[in-house]
């Protein structure tokens, strides 16, 4: 029984940095197209499209923060939670 769970803990934070790689991966990926946006945009546009830029620009950090932080928080038990995650899928 505690195998099981220690099972689905693994897997449920294996789960959880995957998902804060895939919106950090998003987020960066969203603000690197807003940049070229912003150097492509004409003068009387150039203002929006740095505003969205800077909007993208957030995001992205605060995902950054938000993967790091997991990274940190996993980091004592990083190898066990891979070992039975990859136990899972097998």
């Amino acid at each position: 029984m505690i195998d099981n769970a220690q099972t689905e803990l693994a897997a449920i934070g294996v789960r959880l940095l995957d998902d804060a790689y895939l919106a950090w991966f998003s987020a960066e990926s969203e603000c690197e197209s807003t940049l070229h946006g912003w150097f492509r945009a004409p003068g009387d546009l150039s203002t929006g499209a740095y505003l969205a830029y800077r909007a993208a620009l957030e995001r992205e950090e605060a995902a950054a923060r938000d993967l790091q932080r997991l990274w940190r928080l996993t980091g004592p038990c990083r190898e066990t939670l891979l070992e039975r995650y990859e136990a899972v899928c097998e």
